[in-house]
């Protein structure tokens, strides 16, 4: 069965601009698959190579002669950025190629060693989900003809297929889901002088369990998992706009709100264990959810996009934010508290979807639009839209956790517990009991 590839009009224009403009080019395809077919949301041409040492001395980056020329590193690099750009359930479903001669039939050895390439950088971070299947898609335009053809090449087994490109407007569904996190990990004495990178992927696999094992509610109902999208959100809202005095009712699609329930509550304390600690890191804030999916995707499917989405953009962003740190805070008296990049959203030209940026403290949206410019080749005239979706954080919140780092002081007279277990148990549900009302109370409101 031949695979369906739905795609705008607009971005076949695209490809046609880029290849009046390089006679040499490859780029990435951004989408979603759902049922067996693709859906296409952007292309992203790959900027041309150039090493830091080249930018410092201000040579210019060398433009492709051929596709041999194509650094299979600076691609798959470019694909890691891009990912992270996108929300769950989007991903980087292959490459198209721009080139005078035919590369498809048979398709080039380079083009294979590419897609090949960037898969195994992709999956080398866990909780970026940048390459979930191993079919990728080729979309070559001939610049000397202007006519475009595509393939699909799997990196597992190096079957090539066929592919039929369709272009037409497409519909999405957009999910919405606010988590609040307070992630609290104790450090044992031999876990002390580890990098904080280590630390942070102890917690983001704690948080994964978590995610796994939580019950979603869908505009806070229990739906089964074969349901699809479209059978629950087909309420429409209804505003109004006035002009000249006329009121005017437009309808869309109302968005569908997920709240995240934890299932781990009410373990049982099978034993207890006083164990000598070092220290410890906490994780607190918030991430703010929205997806666009394709209507016939099921309850399953949307719930594991959900997951994707947090874990990625947590990954993301706490990967941003130890890249920059210019020196290891792994000694013996260190008490900091650390701001990790926010999470903004940028809507594509001509699209419902949006992608994401992250900004530092103190960014705004001059710097993400160098990013769309740089990883999206996306020219923006004049000052970027951006919505601020998590908001920058609290000076007063920040000062309080800070000045709660530095007046660490444990030591206090604890009461004799005369039936250990069943207290620890007790004491535990209570606490996850709070946590989670606040987190019920914080998704539906």
């Amino acid at each position: 069965m031949v695979k369906t590839i739905i795609v705008d009009e607009n971005l076949l224009l695209y490809l046609t601009g880029v290849s009046q403009q390089n006679a040499y080019a490859v780029g990435l395809i951004l989408g979603q698959s759902c049922l067996g077919q693709d859906y296409v949301i952007h292309f992203a041409k790959t900027p041309p190579c150039q090493s830091e040492e080249d930018k410092k001395l201000g040579k210019p980056p060398i433009e492709l002669g051929s596709l041999t020329d194509v650094n299979g590193n600076w691609l798959a690099d470019h694909a890691r950025q891009a990912t992270r750009m996108l929300s769950g359930g989007l991903h980087v479903l292959g490459l198209f190629v721009i080139s005078p001669d035919d590369c498809l039939n048979p398709l080039n050895q380079k083009i294979k060693s590419l897609l090949q390439i960037v898969h195994n950088d992709l999956n080398n971070n866990k909780y970026i989900f940048g390459s979930p299947k191993s079919e990728k898609l080729i979309i070559h335009l001939s610049s000397k003809t202007q006519k475009y053809y595509g393939k699909t090449y799997d990196v597992h087994n190096h079957n090539v297929s066929p592919i039929d490109i369709k272009t037409q407007k497409k519909k999405w569904i957009q999910v919405q889901c606010d988590l609040k996190l307070n992630k609290l990990r104790y450090l044992l004495k031999d876990e002390c002088d580890w990098p904080l990178e280590k630390h942070i992927k102890v917690i983001m696999d704690e948080i994964n369990g978590t995610l796994q094992s939580a019950v979603y509610l869908f505009d806070g109902e229990f739906k089964d998992k074969s349901d699809t999208l479209e059978s629950i959100g087909t309420k429409k809202i209804r505003h109004s706009r006035t002009k000249r005095g006329v009121q005017d009712d437009a309808e869309t699609l109302k968005p569908l709100k997920v709240s995240i329930l934890q299932t781990k509550c009410g373990q049982t304390v099978l034993y207890e264990n006083i164990t000598d600690t070092c220290g410890n890191i906490q994780l607190v804030g918030k991430v703010a959810c929205k997806l666009w999916l394709q209507p016939k995707l099921t309850i399953n499917e949307a719930a594991d996009a959900v997951r994707e989405d947090i874990l990625r953009s947590l990954a993301a962003r706490l990967e941003m934010h130890w890249d920059s740190l210019t020196e290891e805070e792994n000694s013996e008296d260190i008490n900091s508290v650390h701001e990790p990049p926010r999470r903004v959203l940028i809507s594509l030209p001509n699209s419902e979807v949006a992608l994401s940026d992250y900004l530092f403290p103190g960014e705004g949206p001059q710097e993400a639009k160098m990013s769309l410019e740089e990883l999206l080749d996306i020219k923006i005239d004049g000052e970027l839209d951006i919505t601020d979706v998590e908001g920058q954080a609290d000076s007063l919140e920040v000062n309080k956790y800070y000045k709660s780092a530095l007046n660490c002081d444990f030591i206090e007279d604890l009461p004799k517990i005369t039936n250990p277990v069943n207290k620890l148990m007790y004491v535990g549900l209570a606490m996850s009991l709070i946590i989670l009302l606040i987190a019920i109370m914080f998704n539906f409101f």
